[in-house]
């Protein structure tokens, strides 16, 4: 842990139009700044240039007058705390803006690790160039961008100094994309932010709130044959084919119930207001020799709940389907395994995060935003399960995030950061 700068004594505002002004302004210098947290390759995994990417962040918070510390977990933690994949030390970044309380508490919050990048690129994905208005390089919308917006709105607001009732965190943590142990959740129960509201930066589009998301149950579909030499496929039970059955039957039967079921809820992208199953994200087998009827075959499924949905009853749909398939076939043995899940999460369309989000977008936006739930996962949840009212809101291009030729709107940045800004205002003076 190290400390990097004390914050000076607070001043005043004189209005809310002082701080929008400044970043108004700051528009060159926003753009600087992405491009410096592009230029500094975080690919998860295995987790490269954590360190130096956190003390660019903190050494530019310190100097932007916020209260600044580095964490991260002790060394001899990290074994049990990280994939086999994952390489290094893992660090997050609190910058603070303290006000005439601890309480009430709103904090920014991103990662900053991005997922490899592909071969598919036609420029230096990590030499970030501008064109036309958009910002182009790894992690632009996914999710630098959004990191580069909450610092600038940090420093609007530390530049312009007053008397805040609560405090302002900015946060940024590891392993997000490739998820381990060391990431947000394992600093939010070290508690080293406590806050009553958050903003998670993910990309949402300037005028729309993901004010949920769905849920999901992730795990295996192991089928179970009986081995034979390739030459005498008789005398076995092919573990492979017995799973293009099953999977046959989870498309023709499975997914054409699930299309039925419709959320009442507004979803982006709309056609994602389903719930979904998806097979063979990972695909193993026996790996004996091409000679050999495989004995086992083992398929991934990720199954996505829409919040009508509850844990229990997709779990429950999932064994008594597979139950019946075996049933109906006295030479099919499977098993299912579910290695994780979360349920699905919807913040209260009342509850004051996102009004006052609304708001400012409403006022710098241009029109009122929409509120959405997300067929994808973010960290919000951490916060929620926390007692946290927390929504999700970021500038980005939504399905440009992990390719080749990912980008992001540059003005979109500016109205971000002035949205982050004025519901700091509004939630703490």
């Amino acid at each position: 842990m190290g400390r990097v700068n004390e914050m000076s004594d607070l001043g005043s505002y004189s209005s809310e139009s002082d701080v929008l002004g400044y970043l108004d302004g700051r528009r060159d210098e926003l753009v600087q700044l992405l491009s410096a947290l592009i230029a500094i390759p975080t690919p998860n995994p295995p987790g490269d240039n954590y360190k130096p990417f956190c003390d660019f962040v903190a050494n530019w918070l310190a100097e932007a007058q916020l209260e600044v510390e580095v964490l991260a977990p002790p060394r001899e933690a990290l074994p049990d705390l990280l994939r086999p994949e994952a390489e290094g030390q893992r660090y997050a970044v609190v910058g603070r803006l303290r006000g005439l309380a601890e309480h009430p508490a709103f904090c920014l919050q991103g990662h900053y690790d991005t997922v490899p990048a592909s071969g598919d690129w036609e420029i230096d994905p990590y030499g970030p160039q501008v064109v036309d208005g958009k910002l182009y390089g790894l992690g632009s919308t996914d999710m630098k961008g959004g990191l580069a917006s909450m610092m600038m709105a940090a420093k609007a607001l530390a530049q312009k100094k007053g008397a805040l009732r609560g405090s302002l965190h900015f946060l940024t943590t590891p392993d997000e994309e490739f998820p381990s142990r060391a990431g947000l959740a394992y600093f939010l129960e070290k508690g080293i932010v406590d806050p009553d509201y958050a903003v998670v930066g993910e990309p949402s589009g300037v005028r729309n709130i993901h004010v949920g998301m769905k849920g999901g149950v992730w795990g295996d579909v192991i089928v179970k044959g009986r081995a034979a030499h390739g030459s005498r496929p008789f005398a076995g039970v092919n573990a492979f084919e017995k799973m293009v059955e099953v999977a046959s039957a989870v498309r023709t039967d499975l997914i054409p119930r699930l299309d039925q079921r419709v959320s009442d809820y507004d979803f982006y992208p709309p056609q994602a207001n389903r719930p979904t199953l998806a097979l063979g994200g990972l695909v193993g087998g026996t790996n004996a020799s091409r000679a050999t009827v495989p004995d086992r075959c083992t398929v991934s499924f990720d199954r996505r709940l829409i919040p009508e949905e509850t844990l229990a009853e997709v779990e429950e749909e999932l064994v008594s389907f597979f139950d019946d398939l075996q049933r109906q076939d006295d030479e099919l043995s499977l098993e299912v395994k579910v290695s994780s899940k979360a349920p699905p999460m919807v913040v209260p369309a009342d509850a004051e995060i996102c009004r006052v989000v609304s708001d400012a977008i409403t006022e710098l936006a241009g029109a009122s935003p929409t509120h959405t739930v997300s067929c994808g996962g973010f960290e919000t949840v951490l916060f929620v399960d926390r007692g946290v009212q927390a929504v999700t809101y970021g500038p980005g291009v939504e399905g440009c995030a992990h390719a080749a030729g990912e980008h992001t709107i540059l003005d979109d940045l500016v109205v971000t950061a002035k949205v982050y800004a004025l519901t700091a205002l509004r939630l703490l003076t």
